[in-house]
């Protein structure tokens, strides 16, 4: 039986507790658990990793946020969202985008929120914050920044990618492929920046920061 140190959490928390985030991940993914706000749909699947990113540090961030990609990646399969168009176009690329952002958006939080200043309850909430907001900022960013650069030609000659989306860009593809996504990424950074810090603080003060 493993010996766990006085005042330190057992060596199979962080394992246990990520491996309860990386399967709320891939419930929120394949059951395309969201919320509805009029005609906007507001995904949820950032929030988990956020909260894995900043409380359990980079490396677990990173292998959430492989979770989330691959989980993204193989939902696309069956779903009929505009990632299962393009993945017709092109799977390595589809799976490129789905996977590679999401783990840099695991990581690269989770790395800084170590960075940053938390000997007091106002830093940590605040680092927290920080940290929670970038990862949907890098997800968004990542996904959308792949998306333009693998497949902006399909959106100008591509019949299926055109139907999806409703409309043939007559201007800057860049800018239109961000626009599709512009309210929705606002609404999932708010809900990021707000109820992942909130649970991190509530995981931060029920493990009395002994992570």
């Amino acid at each position: 039986m493993a010996k766990v140190k006085k005042n330190a959490l057992p060596v199979y928390f962080k394992p246990v507790f990520a491996s309860l985030l990386a399967a709320l991940i891939i419930l929120l993914t394949f059951l395309s658990i969201s919320l509805r706000i009029g005609p906007l749909v507001i995904t949820l699947n950032c929030l988990p990793l956020a909260v894995g990113a900043v409380f359990l540090g980079p490396v677990y961030g990173a292998i959430l946020g492989a979770v989330f990609g691959l989980s993204s990646f193989f939902a696309s399969f069956t779903s009929a969202s505009l990632t299962t168009v393009l993945l017709s176009v092109s799977p390595f690329y589809t799976f490129i985008m789905c996977v590679v952002p999401r783990v840099i958006c695991g990581f690269v939080p989770g790395l800084l929120f170590k960075a940053l200043p938390k000997d007091n309850e106002i830093k940590r909430l605040t680092s927290s914050a920080l940290c929670c907001g970038l990862t949907t900022l890098l997800n968004t960013a990542g996904f959308l920044g792949l998306m333009w650069v693998f497949f902006r030609d399909a959106f100008m000659v591509n019949a299926d990618v055109i139907q999806k989306v409703g409309t043939q860009p007559t201007g800057n593809v860049f800018v239109f492929i961000f626009a599709l996504a512009s309210v929705n990424a606002i609404i999932e950074f708010a809900i990021n920046l707000v109820f992942g810090t909130a649970i991190s603080r509530a995981m931060f003060a029920a493990t009395k920061n002994k992570l």
